[in-house]
């Protein structure tokens, strides 16, 4: 996987290029295309250091960052990009601008080829890039190479040469705001979670005794428990080990809202408050995106990856909404794949649930289901 870093992409976006290709390749014309004229242009700025203001700069480029529209404009105005991707047989993500490549080796392919195509590919989205006002920071661009830990000696040591640059693989990468390592243990994003949970948990408990409850559930739940649950669906799968340390996290922060002693049983503290343990997280969010994939309201690539199973003939099951599982062949990594995973945890829901015809319905017995495993 090659992780594109781009040069400030939202602040040097050319108007003019903007508005010809919202005009032509979109159709938006008119009223409307006026309307997002006016948006762009006649636009300042300054910088306000302490009680100096400096004096306003007239803004010729780029979109408002922070804005609704502003990742939208990007994602219309970059969409030539994907059709690079597409033309070199690369499959890609883009998220505005954060951009993922990747590409599937198998140990006795040719890698040689792999990684010139690959070379070319980023060649012509760099020259794509400063032909339309933009810059790929080379400098900043990274790429890893995922393999099983026994493979580890049996992968090459391949550089990606692009433009002067050259990119080597390095052992761990962050996408997202999510630490990815080349063995895909997750314990560099599981690290990261546990320090900063265990700082906020520490300053919140500075001041614990000044704050009600509620105000330290707020505080916990926007600090703590945001972090626990940001890309947890990754960590889906991973050993016990190092999902006990995440819980670990949660129970701190249980026993600091609920100001109860180390010793006291933590299942009473999570049950109170209405807290599901960490292992369960991420099993609530695929239940989710397999409900919202299977009627019509999850994007794409999600839907592609969830398939009804269809029998040779009418079956009483025929109506259960059961799930094919695809066949993987390890237990390390292709059970922790998204299409495996969700149609092997799914199947085993009772059937009255996964019959629920309304998504807020769903996800209130969804986790009532849960509370009583759990508790």
């Amino acid at each position: 996987m090659v992780l594109l870093d781009l040069s400030a992409a939202f602040d040097v976006i050319d108007h003019r290029i903007l508005l010809e290709r919202l005009s032509f390749p979109y159709g938006i014309t008119g009223c409307t295309l006026e309307w997002i004229k006016s948006y762009l242009t006649d636009r300042h700025q300054r910088m306000v250091i302490g009680t100096t203001t400096s004096k306003k700069c007239h803004l010729t480029f780029g979109v408002p960052q922070g804005s609704v529209l502003g990742p939208k404009l990007y994602c219309l105005f970059s969409k030539p990009i994907g059709e690079i991707y597409r033309r070199h047989g690369m499959t890609y993500h883009c998220y505005a601008d954060d951009t993922q490549v990747y590409m599937v080796i198998k140990p006795l392919d040719n890698w040689v080829n792999y990684f010139s195509k690959l070379e070319l590919c980023l060649s012509d989205i760099s020259s794509w890039m400063s032909t339309n006002m933009l810059k790929l920071n080379q400098d900043k661009t990274e790429m890893i190479i995922f393999t099983p830990k026994h493979l580890k000696a049996s992968v090459p040591n391949f550089q990606l040469k692009v433009g002067n640059n050259v990119i080597s693989s390095v052992s761990c990468v962050k996408n997202l705001g999510v630490y990815f390592d080349q063995h895909l243990t997750m314990e560099r994003q599981v690290s990261a979670i546990v320090k900063s949970g265990h700082f906020h948990i520490s300053n919140i408990g500075r001041i614990r005794s000044f704050i009600t409850t509620t105000a330290c559930k707020t505080l916990v739940n926007s600090l703590v428990t945001s972090r626990l649950d940001y890309g947890n669906i990754l960590l889906n799968g991973i050993n016990k080990t190092t999902m006990n340390r995440l819980q670990k996290v949660q129970n701190t922060a249980a026993r600091l809202i609920t100001r109860t002693r180390k010793h006291e049983h933590i299942t009473a503290i999570l049950a109170d408050i209405h807290w599901l343990p960490v292992q369960y997280r991420p099993q609530y969010k695929i239940f989710t995106y397999v409900y919202c994939a299977l009627n019509g309201i999850g994007p794409a690539y999600i839907r592609e990856l969830v398939n009804l199973q269809v029998p040779n003939r009418s079956l009483r099951s025929s109506s259960t909404k059961q799930l094919t599982v695809p066949k993987v062949r390890t237990k390390t990594y292709g059970e922790r794949q998204f299409d495996w995973a969700a149609a092997s945890l799914w199947n085993k829901l009772p059937n009255s649930l996964r019959q629920r015809k309304f998504l807020e319905c769903f996800k209130s017995q969804l986790k009532t289901h849960f509370y009583r495993i759990a508790f």
